[in-house]
C-alpha cells in the first residue's frame, strides 16, 4: 500500500470479535502489529469525531449499500482500538419478518457469522496524517477514521499465525509470509514454502475426494451386482419350489 498526503487508505485487519449480548459486537479492530503489507496503525494516533457522527458499520467499504450495524461506543484501550457494534434483528428491519428483504437477512446473517467466529476480520478506511516510512512499509502515528466495514479475509498476523502453525511451520516463517509481494518485491523463498505447502495439502485433498468417489462408484456397482445375483438365486429356488410342487402332485395321483 503506497500512503499518500490526504488520500484515503484502506486496511484489513484481523480482530478478536466477542458477543456480549443484546445483538451487540465487541471488536478489538486494530492491534500495533505489523500487518501482511508491513504497516503499523499506531492505536494512540486515530482521530474518530468525525466518523461518530455518523457511525455506521458497512459492507465491503460500499457506502452505497444498507449498512450491517451500528458502532455504539468507540475507543482507544492500550495498544488496541475496540468498538461495539449493534446489529439490528429482522425484526426491526422488517414490518413484516416472513417478507423479510435480502438486506434485512443479510444483517442478519453479519451478525451471526461474528458472533460464532466464521468472520474475523473487519477492515478500515482512513486518511493517513502521520507516518514513517520502514523497511517493511509505513508506521502510521496518526490517521482519521472514515469508515469501518466488515471483510472475510484478515491482514494481521495474529489472526492467522494458529493457521500457519497448522502446516507445521514455525514462527520465524509466520511473518514472511504475510508480508506479500509490493513495490516490485519478490515474494521470498520461505512465503513460497508456505504457499507451496497449502497447495500440496489443497492438492491433498482434492486427490482424497476424487478417490472417494471413485470407491463409492465402486461400492454402488457391486451393490448392483449383488442384487443381479440375489434376483438369480430367488429365482433359481422358486424354479426348485415349483418342480418339488410338481413331483409331490405326481406322487399324490
Amino acid at each position: 500500500m503506497k500512503i499518500e498526503k490526504g488520500k484515503t487508505a484502506k486496511k484489513d485487519l484481523g480482530i478478536k470479535a466477542e458477543d456480549i449480548g443484546e445483538r451487540s459486537v465487541l471488536f478489538t479492530i486494530s492491534k500495533e502489529v505489523q500487518d501482511r503489507d508491513g504497516d503499523i496503525l499506531r492505536a494512540n494516533g486515530v482521530d474518530f469525531t468525525n466518523y461518530m457522527k455518523n457511525p455506521v458499520f458497512l459492507s465491503f467499504h460500499n457506502s452505497r449499500e444498507f449498512p450491517l450495524g451500528k458502532v455504539k461506543k468507540f475507543w482507544v484501550e492500550g495498544d488496541e482500538v475496540k468498538a461495539i457494534v449493534y446489529f439490528p434483528t429482522v425484526e426491526e428491519l422488517s414490518t413484516d419478518p416472513t417478507q423479510a428483504s435480502e438486506k434485512a437477512k443479510l444483517v442478519d446473517f453479519t451478525y451471526h457469522c461474528y458472533k460464532t467466529g466464521m468472520l474475523n476480520a473487519v477492515s478500515v478506511g482512513f486518511i493517513p496524517l502521520e507516518w514513517t516510512e520502514t523497511k517493511e512499509g509505513y508506521d502510521i502515528t496518526k490517521w482519521e477514521l472514515l469508515e469501518f466495514s466488515a471483510v472475510a479475509v484478515p491482514a494481521n498476523q495474529d489472526a492467522i499465525a494458529q493457521a500457519v502453525k497448522s502446516f507445521g511451520l514455525d514462527n520465524s516463517v509466520v511473518k514472511d509470509f504475510l508480508t506479500t509481494e509490493k513495490d516490485g518485491r519478490r515474494i521470498s523463498g520461505e512465503t513460497r514454502k508456505v504457499l507451496d505447502a497449502i497447495k500440496s495439502c489443497g492438492d491433498e485433498i482434492e486427490k482424497c475426494r476424487n478417490d472417494l468417489k471413485k470407491i463409492v462408484q465402486t461400492m454402488n456397482t457391486l451393490l448392483s451386482e449383488l442384487d443381479d445375483v440375489e434376483d438369480e438365486v430367488t429365482d433359481e429356488e422358486d424354479e426348485k419350489t415349483i418342480d418339488f410342487d410338481c413331483i409331490s402332485h405326481e406322487v399324490e395321483l
